[in-house]
């Protein structure tokens, strides 16, 4: 099956899929299998589900009973914050790996969301996974840039990935909506801070 022309600037991901004749049979003959050439799925999942359902819908439920619901709007307003912060400040280019390391919950779904409206390949991780693990992942994945709940940063940063950037959030409630002079500006949440690791984990 012939592919089409990639949005993406970075082709690592098509560069490394196996020979084509180890590929299953792809076959699209279903009408809800027939997609547009190219599409981004972080903004049909959020986009379609809020034209359908409404912006107020409940979609993420923190396992905290006092913490907040994040409804679509939430959600997709933080994810487009995050894609912003990543495209506009810390140069993601459509291709480009970001590693997400954190436990499940509403801020790590929003940066799940973030990396693929941007353009980037997820590159998803267990939070129990040690340093060692994490720098075979950077290796293999060529990761060099990771988003990571501020509490899981420590084995990140003793990872042997040289030039790994690591960008912690806070994971909290969602990003409020920006307003007057801010609104249409891009935002850059404040529980998202960098900072630079060496190979031997050094700032």
């Amino acid at each position: 099956m012939p592919l089409t022309p990639s949005a993406h600037a970075d082709t690592f991901c098509r560069d490394h899929l196996p020979p084509a004749g180890q590929w299953p049979d792809l076959e699209f003959t279903l009408p809800e299998l027939v997609y547009p050439d190219r599409l981004n799925c972080a903004g049909v999942l959020l986009d379609e589900t809020i034209a359908e359902h409404g912006a107020d819908r409940p979609c993420l439920l923190p396992q905290d009973a006092d913490a907040q619901v994040w409804s679509y709007a939430d959600l997709a307003r933080t994810a487009s914050q995050i894609a912003r912060v990543l495209t506009d400040d810390l140069g993601v280019a459509p291709g480009n790996r970001v590693l997400l390391r954190g436990p499940n919950n509403p801020w790590l779904v929003a940066c799940w969301f973030g990396v693929l409206l941007a353009g980037g390949v997820v590159v998803a991780t267990m939070p129990l996974l040690r340093s060692a693990e994490l720098t075979t992942i950077c290796d293999i994945a060529k990761v060099s840039l990771a988003l990571s709940d501020d509490r899981f940063t420590d084995e990140l940063a003793a990872a042997r990935a040289p030039g790994l950037r690591i960008v912690s959030f806070h994971a909290a409630a969602p990003s409020s909506p920006a307003t007057g002079a801010d609104a249409g500006a891009p935002s850059s949440p404040a529980r998202l801070r960098s900072r630079s690791r060496s190979a031997s984990g050094q700032s």
